[in-house]
Formats: structure tokens, C-alpha cells, sequence
């Protein structure tokens, strides 16, 4: 009887394994630890990599604190700030300095931190790589330039910039709660090749819906357009070039499937994060080096025209009023930065918490 039991119990576990339901239900919602959970492609740190001077660690500025900002009471202080947030990384980027760096829950200047949504805007930088290269002639070019075999009808009509701006029009639910949703599919799916030619339209592309299918059809178009694996193009073109400092990582849906999971799956230190923000801080010019045009930099960070709002959206970067601009992730995975003050912050957590991010991070880059 127990052998039975236990040969049932087998055979239930890798039933549900198998299946994009099951690996929701075993994994639980997402949390900060999935890039572990699934198969990883190792970007390697080069031989030269750029460090950012250090200096004493800066007190930060408690009066950003009012209600208007923060209006959680057990919130007065960054301790208790980063504790009900549940902060697992702070680290703020002055004038290529770090003038302020903490760690969190075990973790140090060495740990990975994964980026859910802040790989968005990587792939955003590859695209605009790739045109200033010239592997894609122009944003205005339709996706099915690239991608072929899509089943359904209605696919021509999206155009590259469509993909970037989240206005494809694509029938694509992104609730992380629901274990039928096309997101729960995409995220623990083990063959995302094979899902991409079923998708559907749902309306005509132009309006903003926020679907991470887009960015995961920009990271195949870049396959076809460049004829290199995603992670080769990657370790070319960011990670060696920026003097990543250490090894960072990018999840695939399996090893069989072998397909990057261009819209959440960066894994980095903290500090190399910073250097991602660095380059569209010095509008994408390096030590000197032009890695990406400024003419892509300043249409990622710009409001793009009919558009009245605080936060912008425009090539998978977000921005306000005040010029600043930061890439974003699920559970509040900032990389921030002010241009103005010459100031890049990351932020890395476990739980987004009941604070606005952007205005907090707006306002401590404004004292710091």
C-alpha cells in the first residue's frame, strides 16, 4: 500500500509538472526566488568590467516621508521603509559614485536579483541596437516581416514600434492570479515557440494595453532579424561592452524549448543593474563608445505625442513630468534614474508595498 501511495503521488506530481497549471500550483504566485525555479543561460562578466567609485555611505533625508507620499503609518523611517516593503537591495548611484548601498535578507553586493519586468526595457535597448545596426530596417516595419507563421489573421497590421509601445492589440491576459490567463501559460509554459503562432487579435493595434507578449515577439524578431541566439546578442551587446562585474543570468522556458523569456527574465547584481541605468543616463554613449543611438534613448524617456498623464509609457520605459525615467518589475524592481542630479537607484524587493516607488525614488534622488 505505501509503495502504491507513493507511486501515486509521483505519478500526480509529474502530471501537474507537465502542464503550466500544475507548475503554478507547485511553484505558488511568483516571488523573487522563479528565476531559480527555472533553467538559466549564463551571461558572462568580462575580463575588464567597469566599477563605479565608493565613497562613505550618505544619510538619507527622512522629510520625504509625508502622508501625501507614503501614507502607511508603520512607515516613518527608511529601517521601517525598507522592512514593510520588504526591500532586499538599495542602492543609489551618484555622479558614477555609490554614496549609498544596503543589503537585505541575506543578500550582498555579490547576490543575483531578479528583474520580472525590468527585462523589458533590455530588450527595448537590443531593438534599437539592432536598427541602428541595420538587421531591422525600422520600427514601422510589421512584425510579420520577421515572424512568419502566425495562424490567425490580423498579425501584418502590428507594427515593431506597436510591439514597443504595448499596442499591438493582441488578445493577451495578463493576470498573474488566474491560472488560465495567457500570462500564467507564457510564464511557466516549457515550449513558448510553439503557443506564439495561436495568438489572436483582439483589436486593432493603437491603444495602450500593457501584454508581455510584446516584448517576448520583440525578442524573436530580434532572432530573425540578427540571426544570433537572444543571449548571444545580449552578452554582445550590453554585458560585455558595460563591464558587467559579475555573471548574470537570463531564464528560458526549458531546455528543450530553449527560448529566453524576454519579458522577465534578467538576473543581475544590483550594482550591474546600475550600469544598465548609466547608459541611458549618458544617452546611450559609454566611456566614450556610442553603444546605442540617442535618437532611441530620447524616444524610451520622451512623452509621446496625444499622451496626458503623470507616468508615460514609451518603448518599455516609463517616465514622468520631472524627467525622470525608470524601468520597472513586477513586485517593485526599480532601476530609476534622474537625470537631472546625475542620479541612478535601485531598488530590489520581495513585495512592492504600500508606498508609490517612483514618487519615493523621485524624491530621496531630489535630497541625496
Amino acid at each position: 500500500m505505501k509503495t502504491l501511495k507513493i507511486l501515486f503521488t509521483l505519478t500526480l506530481t509529474l502530471t501537474l509538472f507537465s502542464c503550466h497549471v500544475g507548475r503554478m500550483i507547485i511553484y505558488n504566485v511568483s516571488d523573487v526566488n522563479d528565476y531559480k525555479k527555472f533553467p538559466q543561460i549564463t551571461l558572462n562578466h568580462p575580463a575588464e568590467s567597469f566599477q563605479f567609485a565608493e565613497e562613505q555611505k550618505e544619510s538619507l533625508d527622512t522629510n520625504i516621508f509625508p502622508k501625501s507620499v507614503i501614507p502607511d503609518e508603520k512607515i516613518t523611517d527608511f529601517t521601517s521603509l525598507f522592512e514593510q516593503t520588504k526591500t532586499t537591495s538599495f542602492l543609489i548611484v551618484k555622479n558614477d559614485i555609490i554614496v549609498y548601498e544596503e543589503y537585505f535578507y541575506d543578500h550582498d553586493k555579490n547576490s543575483l536579483f531578479t528583474s520580472f519586468s525590468v527585462a523589458k526595457s533590455y530588450i527595448s535597448a537590443l531593438v534599437g541596437i539592432a536598427v541602428d545596426e541595420g538587421y531591422i530596417g525600422s520600427v514601422q516595419d510589421s512584425i510579420t516581416t520577421y515572424l512568419t507563421d502566425f495562424e490567425n489573421p490580423g498579425f501584418g497590421k502590428i507594427t515593431i514600434e506597436h510591439l514597443l509601445n504595448m499596442e499591438s492589440g493582441i488578445r493577451f491576459r495578463e493576470n498573474y492570479f488566474n491560472p488560465f490567463a495567457e500570462i500564467t501559460r507564457y510564464y511557466y509554459g516549457l515550449n513558448l515557440r510553439k503557443y506564439v503562432p495561436k495568438l489572436k487579435i483582439e483589436e486593432d493595434p493603437g491603444t495602450y494595453h500593457y501584454k508581455s507578449v510584446n516584448t517576448l515577439l520583440l525578442g524573436m524578431i530580434l532572432e530573425k532579424a540578427t540571426g544570433k541566439p537572444l543571449e548571444q546578442y545580449f552578452q554582445e551587446k550590453i554585458w560585455t561592452p558595460l563591464g558587467m562585474e559579475s555573471d548574470g543570468t537570463l531564464n528560458i522556458d526549458s531546455d528543450k524549448g530553449h527560448m529566453v523569456k524576454s519579458f522577465c527574465g534578467v538576473n543581475a547584481t544590483s550594482r550591474d543593474y546600475a550600469k544598465f541605468g548609466r547608459l541611458y543616463l549618458n544617452k546611450g554613449m559609454w566611456n566614450g563608445k556610442r553603444i546605442l543611438s540617442e535618437e532611441w534613448i530620447l524616444k524610451s524617456i520622451s512623452h509621446r505625442s496625444g499622451q496626458r498623464s503623470s507616468i508615460y509609457y514609451s518603448y518599455q520605459w516609463r517616465s514622468d513630468n520631472d524627467g525622470n525615467f525608470w524601468a520597472q518589475g513586477h513586485l517593485g524592481q526599480f532601476i530609476f534614474v534622474n537625470p537631472s542630479q546625475n542620479i541612478i537607484i535601485i531598488r530590489t524587493g520581495k513585495k512592492y508595498g504600500g508606498v508609490n516607488w517612483p514618487l519615493v525614488l523621485a524624491r530621496i534622488s531630489q535630497k541625496i
